[in-house]
Order: structure tokens, then C-alpha cells, then sequence
């Protein structure tokens, strides 16, 4: 059968479902794909310690409430200083896998008077994102920690990106042993160095 037969036979079935697809694809405007490609981004980044890009994706000021997970207290922190943060631990890891579904994104309400002010920043847009996520690390045969929940970012359309302003971290489940946090900090710099040796330049 030809190409051009079998197109002239595709069942009624099929081609509602290519019409589904496509008006799913022309709903998601222009920003929420990129909103969701920044939180991909994060998850994908993290993984590949690639902490200059991943840097990126973050406001100048970040605010971080992972006291579900850790307890302490809500950070307020520099993007700078978060990936320094990050990137003293998670290299440390043989490897680290953030999965993320079931994404979520939702525009955010800006109350009345404050929309002039608004028009005038630099974030002249905001939204917020929930995501499922499994996040699973391994360091050799022996150490294992996977901590499953939800994501809640605020992000921020800053100088014509959208960043991530704020993550707050809901746990839900979790299995293996915390006590692999102890080993990688003395590994991270070592790891670190070691990937970026296989970077390649591009002229």
C-alpha cells in the first residue's frame, strides 16, 4: 500500500486524535512554554552540574523554603551564592536524577494598585508552577536517597526571561538513607573539576 492510500484511509479515530494534538500544541502560548522550559531546565541542569546556566534561570534574589525537607528556616539568597551552595554537594553524588510531571502553571493575580507600579519594573509578569517530583541520588553501590513530593516555584518575566523568584519544597515520601549527604561534600570539588574537563568549546 502506498503512502498516499493509507493517508487516503486513516481512520476517523486517528485523525481526531491528530486534531486533539494539534489544538493542544496551539493553546500553549509562547510564554508558559517557556515557563516550562525553565523548570525543566532546572531539574535537567541540577543533574548535569551545569551551575553557570542553571544560575540563569534565577532572579538576582532567590527565596528557598525547603524547611519541610530540613527544617531551619526560609533563605533569602543570591543566585550566585545559591549555585555555590549547590555546587559545594551535588557533584558529589556518582548521579543525580530530578524527574519532574504533572506540571501545573497558573498566572498570578496582580491586585489593582499595584499594576502601575508593576508596568514600571523590570517584572512585569508573574506566574506560579507546581510540579510533581522524584528526586533520586546514588554514590556507589552502597548509599542511596530518593525524596519524592512537590515543586512550587513563582516565577518572573525579568528582563525578558522568565526566572525563578521563589522554590518552596512539599515532601511527601522518601526512601533510602540521608546519611549520603555526609559523604559528597568532600567529593563535590574533585567531581566538579573532573566534568568540566570533558566540556567541549565552541569557537
Amino acid at each position: 500500500m502506498t503512502a498516499h492510500s493509507n493517508q487516503a484511509t486513516q481512520s476517523p479515530e486517528r485523525k481526531g486524535s491528530a486534531n486533539i494534538s494539534q489544538n493542544r500544541t496551539q493553546q500553549l502560548t509562547q510564554d508558559e512554554a517557556k515557563i516550562r522550559s525553565t523548570i525543566y531546565s532546572f531539574s535537567a541542569l541540577a543533574d548535569q552540574s551545569a551551575f553557570e546556566y542553571l544560575g540563569a534561570l534565577f532572579a538576582p534574589k532567590v527565596t528557598l523554603d525547603y524547611t519541610e525537607l530540613f527544617g531551619g528556616e526560609v533563605q533569602i539568597v543570591t543566585n550566585q551564592a545559591l549555585m555555590q551552595q549547590w555546587a559545594g554537594f551535588l557533584p558529589g553524588f556518582d548521579t543525580t536524577f530530578h524527574e519532574l510531571s504533572n506540571m501545573r502553571v497558573s498566572q498570578l493575580e496582580i491586585a489593582a494598585h499595584q499594576k502601575s507600579a508593576q508596568q514600571n519594573s523590570e517584572h512585569q509578569k508573574n506566574a506560579q508552577v507546581n510540579v510533581d517530583f522524584t528526586a533520586s541520588h546514588w554514590l556507589g553501590k552502597s548509599y542511596y536517597w530518593s525524596i519524592s513530593g512537590e515543586y512550587q516555584f513563582t516565577v518572573a518575566n525579568y528582563k525578558g526571561h522568565w526566572v525563578i523568584q521563589s522554590v518552596k519544597l512539599f515532601a511527601k515520601s522518601e526512601s533510602g538513607s540521608r546519611e549520603v549527604l555526609e559523604k559528597v561534600a568532600p567529593l563535590a570539588a574533585g567531581k566538579l573539576a573532573a566534568k568540566r574537563q570533558r566540556l567541549i568549546t565552541i569557537q
